[in-house]
């Protein structure tokens, strides 16, 4: 699956019914955990780096037993976040996408590219609860 979405929120709905459809062959709880980092991934992408109107991209693929998801938006990102060692204070007021997004996903890369900010996530394609029986 590859989109180009408005940043806006209206694009959402969209977004979760196209990467639903291509994860149609894999566990329910893996669609759930891939479907709310995605929507993380993008909802920040449109908050933070394209709120001047640049199109957010977006691509998922199943490769291999692995989900590889891509998002990226226009900038203008002004510094890079860093990934966080754990959840924020309780009175924060932001930094849980981030953390919500690597508690559901196994791989998380942010790059700049160009002038804005990719963003990789990886998910294995089975059930955590089959992995940790074997």
């Amino acid at each position: 699956m590859e989109l180009t979405l408005r940043p806006t929120s209206e694009s959402l709905p969209a977004l979760r019914r196209c990467a639903a459809r291509s994860l149609r062959t894999v566990p329910e709880e893996v669609i759930a955990d891939v479907l709310l980092a995605l929507d993380e991934a993008v909802s920040n992408a449109i908050r933070h780096g394209s709120a001047g109107g640049g199109l957010v991209e977006v691509s998922l693929r199943v490769d291999g037993g692995w989900i590889e998801m891509r998002v990226r938006d226009r900038g203008p990102t002004r510094q890079l976040p860093t990934l966080p060692n754990g959840p924020p204070p309780t009175l924060a007021s932001g930094g849980r996408g981030l953390w919500l997004i690597a508690q559901l996903v196994d791989e998380v890369v942010l790059e700049r590219r160009g002038r804005g900010t990719q963003l990789r996530l990886r998910r294995r394609a089975e059930s955590r609860a089959l992995l940790h029986r074997g």
